[in-house]
């Protein structure tokens, strides 16, 4: 199970809905031979090997960990860590949602779910990861520097959130400039591959708040690409099909007016061009597994 996207699908990303959201960080020192639980983060993981080293066992295969070597693990990605038993890992972590969700959670232990238990985990609480390239390991050059700006939001033990609201938007502020320097390091720069024409579209899909896959064809053949083909250009740079990807683009904007308003169901439906609110929850079902009304009742718990 995992939230991350298959394809290039970086236009699908909103900005005005996208607000990186720290709920904490720290140092842990693994002990030798350790071993994790094979488990699910119901949030997203950037980790930092500061010394030490181990093995993550992701994607069906165990990766070896070694001192500067920088992880992502997206919200559903199952994974087990094991540290060595001479010089073990010590990491340095930070946990966030891309988007704030709610969740009815008190504990840093309850944001993880393991996968041997025999409750399913629930997909409501899994954050969304936007489509944004990001590679899951990568080897830093300069880790005294990366350990300084994860210093800065660096949490204690339990704490998450925090009462005073002035530390907790410097954390959060600290955090989003680590974001940054993350990003630039591990996010993929699909900037020169693949179609340019096929780029201008996504953009175009990105700058506006609906549109629908027979207006992207139109678009197309204006800029002289016979329908087979843009089909087929379009599955290659973003994994999906034409009609595919505008149904997730719009199902993710259904589900974040679903969680951060009280809009009715009914006024949603006739936002997003559904006929009805049947039409609007039979569709919703089918993607997401919960009906519209149930998505926001398990999203605000």
């Amino acid at each position: 199970m995992s939230a991350a996207f298959g394809g290039n699908e970086q236009a699908m990303i909103d900005p005005t809905v996208l607000h990186p959201f720290l709920l904490f960080a720290q140092r842990y020192a693994f002990y030798p031979n350790e071993s994790s639980f094979e488990r699910i983060a119901y949030m997203n993981a950037i980790i930092i090997v500061e010394t030490g080293g181990g093995i993550l066992h992701m994607d069906d295969r165990d990766i070896p960990m070694k001192a500067g070597t920088l992880v992502y693990i997206p919200a559903g990605k199952i994974h087990r860590w094991r540290a060595a038993s001479a010089e073990p890992m010590i990491h340095r972590t930070a946990y966030f949602d891309w988007n704030p969700r709610q969740r009815p959670f008190v504990s840093e232990g309850q944001f993880f779910h393991i996968v041997s238990h025999h409750s399913a985990p629930l997909s409501v609480y899994v954050d969304e990861e936007p489509a944004l390239r990001i590679e899951p390991v990568a080897i830093i050059a300069n880790l005294p520097l990366w350990l300084s700006y994860h210093n800065r939001f660096l949490t204690l033990p339990g704490r998450i959130g925090g009462t005073d609201m002035r530390e907790a938007i410097r954390l959060r502020g600290e955090f989003q400039v680590f974001l940054s320097l993350f990003l630039s390091t591990a996010c993929k720069d699909s900037s020169n591959n693949g179609d340019p024409r096929i780029r201008e579209l996504l953009k175009l899909v990105a700058s506006q708040a609906e549109i629908e896959e027979q207006e992207l064809v139109q678009y197309a053949e204006q800029i002289g690409l016979k329908r087979s083909r843009f089909y087929a250009l379009f599955r290659e740079e973003t994994g999906l099909s034409p009609k595919h990807y505008m149904t997730r683009r719009k199902l993710q904007r259904i589900k974040c007016d679903l969680r951060q308003s009280d809009v009715s169901i009914t006024e949603i439906a006739e936002k997003y061009g559904y006929s009805s609110i049947h039409v609007l929850s039979k569709n919703f079902r089918k993607h997401i597994g919960l009906t519209p009304s149930e998505y926001r009742r398990q999203s605000r718990m």
